[in-house]
């Protein structure tokens, strides 16, 4: 059914747009887009450097990506947070689908994942305090040494210095 013009009428309750990706438009897509390209680019050799991962570690390197990964798509997601406070969650949800859609292995379902858990950690926290994060992610291995507190401090630095990044690049 349509119209008198000939326009096709969408049935009562259903949404006007395909997909949460066609209602973002100008600057909400151009920063999807632009965090896309950038987390499609992302070096994590920084962090395993500083959590202290190997190349030859193959098994804790690969499941610190993840992590990594994860936290990298929820610092994105409090900087919109900040950028764009009507547009956000459908921007992060948007992401996420067209992420899961890209990426239809294992992993990747991994990093949304962990990305929902990062989020939800740094949410109540906001971009005050990277502490707790940081904390989590050395929680992966067991650090008897004193070197805890300077490991903590030096990812907390980082995570800061890659939320700046992100925040920077929005748009």
């Amino acid at each position: 059914m349509g119209h008198m013009d000939g326009t096709p009428v969408a049935p009562a309750g259903a949404s006007p747009e395909k997909t949460p990706g066609e209602a973002l438009a100008g600057t909400p897509r151009q920063a999807l887009d632009n965090f896309a390209a950038l987390f499609e680019d992302a070096d994590f050799t920084v962090e395993l450097d500083c959590l202290g991962v190997g190349r030859m570690q193959f098994l804790r390197r690969r499941q610190m990506l993840l992590e990594l990964r994860g936290l990298y798509v929820a610092l994105w997601r409090l900087a919109l947070a900040r950028s764009f406070p009507q547009d956000a969650g459908q921007m992060f949800d948007t992401f996420l689908q067209e992420y899961k859609a890209g990426h239809k292995d294992r992993t990747g379902a991994q990093v949304l994942v962990r990305a929902r858990e990062y989020w939800g950690m740094l949410e109540p926290m906001g971009d005050g305090d990277f502490s707790d994060v940081a904390r989590h992610l050395t929680s992966f291995f067991a650090q008897a040494d004193k070197g805890d507190k300077s490991v903590n401090l030096k990812l907390v630095l980082h995570i800061r210095k890659v939320y700046k990044l992100i925040f920077d690049r929005l748009i």
